[in-house]
C-alpha cells in the first residue's frame, strides 16, 4: 500500500491532469495493471503471485489518486 499523499502531492497530480504526456503514462500503467491481473491468474509461484498482487495494488491506488486529485483538493 502506498502512503497517503499530502496536499502538495495532490496538487501536483491535479496539475498533471489533462497533460498529454501524463495521460500516456497513465495509459501505460493501465495496460500494465491489466497484464498483471491477467497473468496473475496463471502464476503458480506463490512469491511471484504476491509480487504481482502488490504491484497491481500499487498501480491501482496511484491511478485512483491521480483520477480523483481534483475532488480530493476540494476537501482540503
Amino acid at each position: 500500500m502506498i502512503a497517503q499523499p499530502d496536499k502538495r502531492v495532490i496538487q501536483a497530480l491535479n496539475t498533471l491532469d489533462g497533460n498529454a504526456d501524463f495521460d500516456v503514462i497513465k495509459q501505460w500503467l493501465g495496460i500494465t495493471l491489466k497484464d498483471l491481473q491477467e497473468n496473475g491468474a496463471y502464476t503458480k509461484d506463490e512469491v511471484q503471485s504476491r509480487w504481482n498482487q502488490g504491484a497491481s495494488q500499487l498501480i491501482l491506488e496511484f491511478l485512483k489518486k491521480a483520477d480523483t486529485a481534483r475532488e480530493t483538493l476540494k476537501k482540503f
